[in-house]
């Protein structure tokens, strides 16, 4: 499946202004100035991001900064995270 984000305000994590993103797979491919590709040839989603902030690879960063888990015993819980190890 192939998406492209239109119009969207990206963040890198700066702001690089208003953007097209390609998706395939679940995977960004590329950010581009404008991107104009026929739905109908491809079968590509269009997603409207105007007015929308899209943040690439924010959830890779997720993580659980209190902990998380162990609703199978201690050695399922997922710890803390000290600030140290996120400076």
């Amino acid at each position: 499946m192939i998406s492209i984000i239109k119009g969207c305000n990206v963040y890198v994590p700066k702001c690089i202004g208003v953007k097209d993103v390609l998706i395939s797979d679940g995977k960004i491919e590329g950010i581009y100035n404008e991107l104009n590709i026929q739905n109908a040839l491809l079968n590509v989603e269009i997603i409207d991001g105007k007015n929308k902030l899209l943040f690439p690879g924010f959830i890779d960063c997720h993580v659980h900064i209190i902990g998380d888990g162990g609703e199978g015993g201690y050695n399922t819980r997922t710890p803390e995270i000290r600030l140290s190890n996120l400076i």
